[in-house]
């Protein structure tokens, strides 16, 4: 499958991460030939390759640049980059020339700021005064320009230095990314000059701390970046430790070593280990296991605008019941909260109210029941009351808001909403134990506000729902959530029923490692469902996507048989989730969807058992137009 991100070098031998041990580059390199770059542009999948970066060293000195550029172009990708040194840049009008034809970001290496440094890392003698000249000139044009800089022990006393002079210059770079050599690319005798990973997080801290200060963008130019058991020093910056796992998940035949700390770590199913090359230079000491409360405090937070696009609106769900069908719309997302389970890219912004009127009136034609408005937390929405009382002026039998609840404690907004048209709302909540809730959620005190929000809605007569994400840090709290809902809020005052479901990898924002198994939950899961039977307490979520598979409760039907009728399910669902073989025997087969690919990726699927029971046949789905919406993201300031 084609990848949101290419790589197209138009030389091969000369990687500028590896300049320093390459002296030779510039007799070394081999050009690549016009016919086959044309024949690698042609092969992209022009519709999920939304950036290319033209690499190789050097690629101004390929006669085919400008050709390239313009076939790239006419294949729809939407950003088209260069990887270059600086040196290239620094001829007058070059810049300029690249821009014209389409070229929208510049990754302009540099060794350092010092003459001998920065000549001796990229192995260009006499060339400082002239890469300087160039990234100049790159950063005061029109592409978004990143200055790159090796991270070596040559350089790392020229990295602040370097950004203090970018600070000083004329035209300063959007910003700085830093450049670990590959070193199992690199032959023995150059490993030594590299960095173990604790001395490299310490320096990248120090770079990251002030370009975050000066509104610079900053990271890793490779998503490899450093081992998250090397260094505490990047905790401020987990972002970096995620890429890393993704992308050593996403290469799976690239041979990584498990280390001793690995035994004792919580991210052991999500990180593969190290690799072999840098133990052998290196070894195994520094690297300390991960504690859980650790690596479920990394807040991913977007460092630099490279990652960006488009994000996906899922809307159109089919369920196996005509009368119960729902359509969801997520009206933006961002979030006052950042939990490290959550799947919705949160510097999506808020969508405009008369695009999601046009998808609401969508939806109506099909599906005149049920309509749900999530986000991100659709209560930073400004024109969330006018789409409320559109659904209600369409004739929505049901309009639901999924939200955290913390505006809701202001009863003048909640009773606005309600008069808009709300009558149902699903509130996150994922532990009741004050202090626990906030560090899940990271937004202080904002428990209290939540409580007080699902009260002010009670109130106001409106059914109320807890959806309650069951993750490695809080799966044993489960029985006593249930009791303290029960206590807190009583059948006489008004609706409560509970929405569980497990932490899964829906998307590549989730962290692996807080995904906890289906065994190791099970005992605590019954006992709060028992509960809940006992004291008529409603619950959901058991079927669809991301539910519980009712193997994984050996099938007892007095946990499902309620809730058969509210199989959820969107059009890409067999995409994303897996069944085994032995699944068609299980008497659940027609109604269940599986477990998610990522869950089978940490766990496998041995837990998936097939039984026997007596059910009705699943009724055929209700026929609806296309279920995905692609709504572009407009380019914002990354959340700081």
């Amino acid at each position: 499958m084609a990848s949101f991100h290419e790589r197209l070098p138009l030389f091969e031998r000369d990687r500028l991460e590896h300049r320093f041990w390459s002296p030779g580059w510039s007799t070394e390199r081999v050009r690549v030939a016009e016919a086959d770059l044309e024949a690698r542009v042609d092969a992209l999948d022009a519709e999920r390759t939304q950036r290319v970066t033209l690499a190789g060293g050097r690629p101004t000195d390929h006669p085919a640049l400008f050709d390239v550029i313009a076939r790239l172009r006419s294949r729809g990708v939407k950003r088209i980059g260069l990887e270059t040194d600086a040196r290239a840049l620094a001829d007058p009008g070059v810049v300029d020339a690249l821009c014209a034809a389409g070229v929208a970001e510049l990754f302009v290496y540099l060794g350092g700021v010092r003459r001998k440094v920065h000549e001796t890392v990229m192995s260009d003698p006499g060339g400082r005064d002239d890469a300087l000249r160039g990234l100049v000139h790159a950063s005061a044009s029109s592409a978004a320009t990143y200055l790159v800089m090796p991270l070596l022990r040559w350089t790392a006393d020229d990295l602040l230095p370097l950004l203090e002079w970018t600070e000083a210059a004329s035209a300063r770079p959007r910003g700085m990314l830093l450049s670990l050599p590959a070193i199992d690319e690199l032959p023995r005798a150059a490993r030594k000059l590299t960095l173990p990973h604790g001395e490299a997080a310490e320096l990248a801290a120090k770079v990251f701390r002030r370009c975050h200060d000066t509104r610079v963008e900053y990271g890793f130019d490779a998503p490899r970046g450093v081992s998250p058991c090397a260094s505490r020093a990047l905790d401020r910056f987990g972002t970096v430790f995620h890429e890393r796992m993704a992308h050593y998940k996403r290469a799976p035949d690239v041979p990584l070593e498990r280390v001793p700390a690995c035994a004792a770590c919580s991210l052991q199913n999500a990180c593969r280990g190290m690799e072999p090359a840098y133990l052998e230079t290196h070894g195994a000491e520094g690297l300390e296991p991960v504690g859980l409360d650790v690596s479920m405090d990394w807040k991913l937070r977007p460092l630099n605008r490279l990652e960006q696009r488009d994000f996906k609106n899922v809307s159109d769900f089919r369920n196996v019941v005509e009368e119960n069908a729902r359509s969801l719309i997520r009206i933006n997302g961002h979030c006052n909260m950042s939990c490290a389970f959550c799947f919705v890219d949160r510097t999506a912004p808020d969508f405009p109210a008369a695009e999601m009127e046009r998808e609401i009136d969508r939806m109506w034609t099909w599906n005149k029941n049920h309509l749900v408005l999530s986000g991100g937390e659709p209560t930073l929405h400004p024109e969330l009351p006018r789409l409320l009382a559109h659904g209600r002026a369409l004739g929505f039998r049901t309009i639901e808001l999924q939200t955290n609840g913390v505006k809701l404690a202001e009863l003048v907004y909640a009773e606005q909403l309600v008069d808009a048209g709300l009558n149902k709302a699903t509130i996150s909540l994922h532990s009741v134990d004050p202090e626990h809730s906030d560090r899940i959620t990271r937004l202080p005190r904002a428990f209290g506000k939540t409580i007080a929000g699902m009260h002010n809605l009670r109130r106001l007569g409106i059914d109320t729902q807890i959806a309650h994400v069951l993750t490695k840090a809080n799966y044993r709290d489960l029985p006593g959530f249930v009791r303290y809902l029960g206590s807190e809020f009583p059948a006489a005052g008004g609706h409560l029923s509970i929405c569980l479901a497990i932490a899964q990898g829906i998307s590549d924002l989730v962290y692996d490692w807080v995904i906890p198994s289906f065994s190791e939950i099970k005992p605590f899961v019954r006992d709060a469902l028992d509960f809940c039977l006992e004291n008529d307490i409603g619950f959901g979520g058991m079927l669809g996507q991301g539910g519980y598979p009712p193997c994984m409760l050996d099938g007892e039907m007095k946990y499902y048989e309620r809730v058969l009728g509210h199989i959820y399910r969107s059009a890409d669902h067999s995409d994303q989730f897996h069944k085994a073989e032995r699944c068609r025997e299980c008497s659940f087969d027609a109604h269940c969807v599986g477990v998610r690919k990522a869950y089978v990726e940490c766990y496998g699927d041995a837990e998936m058992k097939p039984f026997r029971a007596n059910l009705p046949p699943p009724s055929p789905p209700v026929a609806q137009p296309s279920e995905l919406i692609a709504l572009r993201r407009k380019d914002a300031t990354p959340a700081r």
